[in-house]
């Protein structure tokens, strides 16, 4: 499919990153020699670095851009970006979101560091990483095949429907999980990180082992399951 240099769904989020590195620039001079760079499950600052890192979050949203970019070119099954389009670049606009508030958040407490106190990170990232969750699978449906994005294992990656499948059931699991993380933010530290991690694993190893079950049903089968993806009536094009 012919490609232009930029695509116009990830123009939002380039402003964004763009912004970011304005931001961060102009704070530069006055930022203390050492910034956060790391926050622990209470939201105390507990790891910093030279105040150069305050272009980390701007550096890691513009590599996840380029990224973004690059991979529909030379994806082998680059035409199916055309059919979930609208979802890919609205996944790196919330990243790119979530990025852009992280970069404020640190800039502020360089200056005002006390605030960790009033507006904890440790309280309210399970919060964001739970709405992230529950919107990757509300779209997570309309990913369709290729090698970059989505749930990649040996079998969604061996057969399109399997695939399709198992992005249908991930994005049930990415929901509740992403639900159920929200309010884990006002549990204690100790209990929030247990509870952070259970679901964490849970939504990388159910859709892997449903994806190997169908899998095997498929085969066992010879494909004549009923579970055929579904008809190219529903996969159309997206500007």
């Amino acid at each position: 499919m012919k490609m232009k240099p930029l695509h116009k769904g990830n123009f939002g989020a380039w402003f964004l990153c763009g912004l970011m590195f304005l931001i961060s620039l102009a704070a530069f001079p006055w930022l203390p020699e050492q910034v956060p760079i790391h926050f622990n499950a209470a939201g105390a600052v507990d790891g910093t670095g030279p105040r150069f890192m305050i272009f980390m979050f701007p550096g890691l949203t513009a590599l996840l851009l380029l990224i973004a970019e690059i991979s529909p070119r030379i994806d082998p099954r680059q035409n199916n970006y055309r059919k979930f389009r609208r979802q890919y670049d609205r996944l790196h606009f919330v990243l790119a979101l979530l990025f852009f508030l992280l970069d404020l958040y640190t800039i502020v407490i360089c200056f005002r560091p006390e605030l960790t106190q009033t507006f904890s990170l440790g309280t309210w990232m399970p919060v964001f990483i739970g709405a992230l969750l529950a919107y990757c699978g509300n779209i997570m449906p309309k990913f369709k095949f290729n090698f970059f994005v989505g749930i990649k294992t040996p079998w969604t990656l061996a057969d399109e429907n399997v695939w399709y499948l198992t992005h249908r059931f991930a994005g049930k699991v990415f929901v509740v999980c992403g639900v159920l993380m929200m309010p884990a933010a006002f549990l204690p530290p100790t209990r929030k990180v247990l509870l952070f991690f259970f679901l964490i694993l849970t939504i990388i190893l159910l859709p892997s082992l449903y994806s190997y079950l169908v899998f095997r049903r498929r085969q066992e089968t010879g494909g004549a399951d009923g579970t055929e993806k579904e008809s190219d009536e529903n996969t159309r094009e997206e500007p």
